[in-house]
């Protein structure tokens, strides 16, 4: 399981070309509003088959380039915020690969040292050859997008080298990237030279990146896990919230009775309660990381009929108080200072 973060982009282009989402997703048991929901988790089948199919029926150039380049960092959640709040630019980098899941890759990466510094590799699986041109043209464009957001300055790799053939508007990849492309390499790569791996952040901050941290180890942990109905009945809490769904409710939208879906989750060792409260914690950590949603707006969104609650929830989770993140400079509204900044995150 893993979020639809490589999504978001290829949704969007397709409501701008109104080509219907529902076409995209049809046969899977997701929709459109699952796949715009904080939190939610689908397959690397169901995602490959949503973008296969775009593939298809867009009609765009260089297609994943194009829409690599309009990542925005926020739509990873909360490892947006770990990311932001990294020590370094590689700190943000190493956090994105501890956390594929969260990270929503659809391919296999892994980092490698260098003589120039450290290279990014990206290798499609067995049956998505056929995507791979899209595949990591979207995954390189839209790490160099989020690397330039993180790092509030024209991040800039040292080379890029791509196993694809070179497309008739070969400009467009070095225009975009600013450095050397070459095409018809043996393995795709994507080098950062050492100074923009230690490029200090100017959000960094220890607290926020180790709640992150645990957040995301707890989430991927449950998503590596989730099996049978895990999945199906998150995703109905996700789409019912702000409104509590009961467990009759989310059981005549999986066309069980209550009692079959109570006893079907015991056998898998879960309960309504649990998968409730990690839906509602999902929720919250994918909204704090915009400063556009104030702590009741938050509050509410999760399912919470006030601030108090709320807090009391959130500290159950993370171990620290919303406001107490929001305050700091891990709320992404002032840089951190010369001692954070320079600190090594636990």
């Amino acid at each position: 399981m893993l979020a639809p973060v490589f999504l978001a982009p290829v949704l969007a282009e397709a409501a701008r070309q109104r080509v219907s989402v529902h076409t995209l997703t049809r046969g899977l048991q997701i929709t459109a509003e699952d796949l715009n929901s904080p939190g939610t988790a689908i397959s690397h089948s169901e995602a490959l088959t949503v973008v296969r199919r775009a593939v298809q029926d867009l009609r765009i150039d260089d297609a994943g380039l194009a829409l690599g380049m309009r990542a925005c960092v926020t739509e990873r959640g909360i490892l947006a915020l770990g990311m932001l709040a990294a020590a370094t630019l590689g700190d943000a980098i190493k956090l994105a690969l501890r956390f594929p899941e969260s990270a929503g890759y659809l391919l296999s990466l892994w980092e490698t040292p260098s003589a120039q510094g450290p290279q990014l590799h990206a290798e499609p699986f067995p049956d998505d050859l056929d995507l791979q041109d899209f595949l990591v043209d979207l995954t390189f464009s839209s790490t160099v997008a989020v690397c330039r957001q993180v790092t509030a300055a024209n991040y800039t790799p040292a080379g890029v080298e791509l196993v694809r053939k070179a497309p008739a508007a070969g400009h467009a990849h070095e225009q975009f990237f600013g450095c050397p492309v070459r095409f018809g390499c043996p393995r795709n790569t994507l080098t950062t030279g050492a100074d923009w791996h230690n490029f200090p952040l100017p959000w960094a901050n220890r607290q926020a990146y180790r709640v992150s941290s645990q957040s995301l180890e707890q989430a991927c942990a449950q998503w590596r896990a989730m099996t049978g109905l895990a999945p199906l009945v998150t995703r109905a809490l996700h789409r019912s919230l702000p409104r509590i769904a009961n467990l009759a409710e989310v059981a005549a939208t999986l066309h069980r009775s209550e009692r079959t879906l109570r006893r079907q989750l015991a056998q898998q060792g879960l309960s309504y309660r649990s998968l409730l409260d990690d839906s509602r914690k999902s929720r919250a950590l994918e909204l704090m990381t915009s400063k556009r949603w104030g702590l009741a707006q938050i509050a509410a969104e999760a399912g919470f009929s006030d601030t108090r609650a709320f807090t009391r929830a959130f500290k159950r989770w993370t171990g620290h108080s919303p406001t107490a993140l929001r305050d700091r400079p891990a709320a992404l509204t002032t840089p951190a200072t010369e001692a954070e900044a320079e600190a090594e995150p636990d």
